[in-house]
């Protein structure tokens, strides 16, 4: 009887112990994969950054060719030095799909261009056909029924947040007190 007991128990830590390091080893490349993604961005290397981006998306616009024109004319207007920031956030969730894992990873970025200041955190949905090594991402737009557009089969169990976005206006460079005026002399009576 102890020792079915002890098989049970330790088949039971290799299960729970694999489940672990399959966690884990997604969440590497989750990591890895996203923050290529965000370097093509920055870099506007738009081979790189469409490698890392949702097939469904890239051929929603015509293919690899045509995804790189839009992306390089979408963002061509805003010059490099206002993204500020532009990085992978928190994993928030891993989930496994029949076929696939399925993640939620934040998306941090901060631009500073036309006198403002915005600062955001979206949801990028992740997904891998192979166990966790390979990503690609979409921008949720914080949106469930967005997301499902894009990905039908977007699993009910990820939970997509609500995108945190702070807008500023950005206060002029010099932030020094205005000087005081000088006590001007006292007019003195000319005849």
């Amino acid at each position: 009887m102890q020792k079915r007991l002890l098989c049970v128990l330790f088949l039971f830590v290799c299960i729970s112990s694999r489940a672990q390091f399959d966690t884990l080893f997604a969440k590497e490349g989750i990591r890895r994969c996203a923050d290529s993604l965000a370097l093509g961005f920055k870099q506007k290397n738009w081979p790189l950054f469409t490698r890392y981006s949702n097939p469904a998306m890239v051929g929603s616009l015509g293919g690899t060719e045509l995804f790189i024109q839009y992306i390089s004319e979408t963002f061509s207007q805003i010059p490099d030095s206002a993204w500020k920031k532009y990085a992978p956030g928190k994993i928030l969730q891993v989930v496994k799909t029949p076929g696939e894992l399925q993640c939620i990873i934040e998306l941090n970025s901060v631009i500073e261009w036309q006198g403002r200041r915005v600062t955001s955190t979206a949801a990028l949905v992740g997904q891998s056909w192979d166990g966790g090594l390979f990503w690609t991402f979409f921008d949720s737009q914080n949106d469930a029924q967005a997301a499902r557009m894009i990905k039908p089969d977007l699993s009910e169990a990820l939970i997509i947040p609500a995108k945190k976005e702070k807008l500023e206006n950005l206060s002029s460079k010099s932030k020094t007190k205005p000087a005081t005026k000088a006590k001007a002399p006292a007019k003195t009576k000319q005849h």
